[in-house]
């Protein structure tokens, strides 16, 4: 009986280590709830704790860039877990779903332009500098908002929140796809403002970046697949087939994350793993001719990554290759949320980061970067962790600016779903 006993105490721990993950959780969504949703679904996720109480009741919202970045991943997240949960749970995170969806509707309603997204908005006149920012027109007249937004908000927020949400919510999901394909229809593939210029990073054609681009190729891929598959319109379909066939767009993806001497933009890793959590799936699904391409893709895109830790890229892994998802994976991923700090805000980080040795050659925009990856428990505080750096060393010291933990709710959310499916989550935590 021996061997029971130990069963049993092994899966204590495991329950105990669960309880754990899930009241870290409990405190970021509390603290969400409280601070960083409006009244509207806009997910606000930098606000200055000195005023975010005032400006929640006024509508003077932070200028923010990445708003459906954050709106999408946050319904895509709640959308997942009512699929994995049951009971309360579920209809908890139904609810919150359909609260990230109302943000990322009106992110693309206070536009005037279907299918275009608002970087942010407000309901009072930004202050400062108000080149990107315009005041909205017709329904949400005496609304802000700002443009010049990228590819990142489509793949990290609509192409997630779409893919996700359309089975629980399929007349929103359609909606959705169905205006950004006719805006890239519309506009040749570039998301385009309503003054007719094309947005700085907007090329989402298949020659974007001299045919380089693959995520911004990968991304009107999805968003044409979605449509195809949520709408009966045969346009959507051919469009699809187009990009597959024609330009070859899912086989020529292979730099979604290139990295040169080992610096890269980590904003790209993420953005490849959202669009690959939706288009696998989905060609699955639909017997698209590109699923083969489609997971070449993914695993150049994890065999790169791979070494940086990152634990929402991990359980994206998990997720769709299983079978390649050994139990120190997870037992990582398990070990990095365990430590993932519950301050937030823009403090003063601890000595021992400063004592980390450095890389010779700095990162991006001539950063400082560790030589190793910097343990969970010391990196600076960062919007959303899983598309920063995890060998950054530095940041602004800002104790009144504070950030969301939406990131934290869409690894575990992610987490607690792969492991209800497995044996082989259990283990201490490191």
């Amino acid at each position: 009986m021996r061997w029971l006993a130990a069963a049993v105490l092994v899966l204590l721990a495991c329950s105990a280590a669960a309880d754990d993950l899930e009241r870290k959780a409990e405190v970021f969504r509390l603290r969400l709830e409280r601070r960083h949703l409006s009244q509207e679904g806009l997910l606000l996720y930098r606000v200055d704790l000195r005023t975010v109480k005032q400006d929640l009741a006024e509508g003077s919202y932070p200028v923010l860039a990445d708003g459906p970045t954050f709106n999408g991943l946050f319904a895509a997240g709640a959308c997942a877990r009512a699929e994995a949960t049951t009971g309360s749970r579920q209809a908890r995170a139904k609810a919150e779903a359909w609260q990230g969806l109302d943000g990322l509707e009106l992110l693309m309603k206070v536009t005037g332009s279907p299918g275009l997204l608002a970087r942010s908005a407000r309901r009072t006149a930004p202050r400062g500098d108000a080149s990107e920012w315009h005041e909205a027109k017709g329904e949400l007249a005496g609304w802000w908002w700002r443009g010049d937004v990228s590819q990142d908000q489509y793949a990290n927020g609509l192409v997630p929140a779409v893919g996700l949400c359309r089975r629980l919510f399929p007349e929103r999901a359609r909606r959705l796809a169905v205006a950004a394909a006719t805006h890239l229809v519309a506009h040749d593939y570039q998301l385009t403002d309503p003054d007719g210029k094309r947005t700085t990073y907007g090329d989402l054609s298949w020659h974007s970046g001299l045919g380089w681009n693959a995520i911004a190729q990968l991304t009107s891929y999805a968003v044409m697949s979605l449509a195809a598959d949520l709408d009966p319109d045969p346009r959507w379909a051919a469009e699809r087939d187009k990009l597959r066939d024609r330009y070859r767009v899912p086989a020529r993806a292979r730099f979604t994350n290139a990295r040169i001497f080992g610096v890269t933009g980590h904003s790209n890793d993420l953005m490849a793993f959202d669009l690959y959590r939706v288009l696998v799936p989905l060609a699955l699904e639909t017997h698209d001719p590109a699923l083969a391409d489609l997971r070449a893709g993914l695993w150049r895109s994890w065999l790169r990554v791979r070494p940086d830790g990152n634990a929402y890229l991990t359980l994206v892994f998990c997720e769709l290759e299983p079978d390649a998802c050994g139990p120190e994976l997870l037992a990582g991923v398990r070990a990095d949320l365990a430590a993932f700090p519950l301050e937030k805000r823009k403090v003063a980080p601890p000595a021992e980061l400063a004592a980390l040795p450095r890389r010779w050659l700095p990162g991006r925009k001539w950063r400082d970067l560790a030589r190793d990856v910097v343990p969970m428990r010391l990196r600076p505080a960062s919007s959303l962790e899983w598309k920063s750096s995890p060998y950054r060393v530095s940041e602004t010291s800002d104790p009144n600016t504070e950030y969301t933990g939406v990131d934290y709710l869409i690894a575990w959310w992610l987490y607690d779903a792969v492991c209800a499916k497995r044996t082989d989550c259990g283990g201490e935590e490191q």
